[in-house]
């Protein structure tokens, strides 16, 4: 996708989203994608492409549960590339934390189908900013992180300090830690999936 089609695109999406998600829904989706673009800048990462994403994130984030699943079962092709994926199984198998998750993957499949969006990380950063894996591409790290840290969040007194000076990975590391506190502090079901990847990550990175 070049520039031209990307910025039209990007104009296209934005349009669809303030008619379809409420004003505070819009506005997180806005931050999330000028965060992106920020760490972007940072880390050497298409901006026009984070940008997107970030945006696209929570597109069918308002739509009933039964309207994801069918986006996912009748445009699943559009993210079959993720299916060897365990963070993606997980999703899929468990119907819980599948009614919690299941708009990341319907967004994929709505931004490749309406919109023609082909390129595989940017529907996998729209994918998968939910739960998150090893495996994910830079782009899709820097959308799960500005999806949890961008300014309209409830967030750490620390996170702003974080996001203009830990590397890439550590910042991911960083970000799954303040996700596993907040389910923890809230008392909501955190997916052990996700508890399970903060764990591993912890033992390899340094804050």
């Amino acid at each position: 996708m070049d520039y031209i089609d990307i910025d039209e695109t990007t104009l296209r999406v934005a349009t669809r989203l303030a008619a379809i998600l409420s004003p505070k829904r819009y506005a997180h989706c806005k931050s999330t994608a000028e965060t992106a673009v920020m760490l972007s800048t940072r880390f050497g990462v298409d901006r026009h492409a984070s940008y997107l994403a970030g945006l696209a994130h929570d597109m069918c984030r308002e739509l009933s549960f039964e309207a994801q699943e069918h986006l996912v079962d009748i445009y699943g092709s559009c993210i079959a590339f993720l299916h060897g994926r365990q963070s993606l199984q997980v999703l899929f198998s468990d119907i819980e934390y599948k009614k919690k998750m299941l708009h990341g993957p319907a967004s994929a499949c709505m931004l490749c189908h309406e919109f023609n969006v082909k390129e595989q990380d940017i529907l996998e950063a729209v994918a998968l900013h939910s739960i998150a894996d090893e495996m994910m591409s830079d782009i899709a790290k820097i959308v799960y992180i500005s999806d949890k840290l961008e300014p309209l969040r409830h967030r750490p007194q620390d996170a702003d300090e974080k996001l203009h000076t830990l590397d890439l990975e550590s910042l991911f590391v960083y970000t799954l830690g303040c996700v596993v506190q907040w389910f923890s502090s809230s008392g909501k079901p955190l997916s052990p999936f996700t508890a399970h990847l903060y764990s591993r990550m912890l033992k390899e990175w340094t804050i």
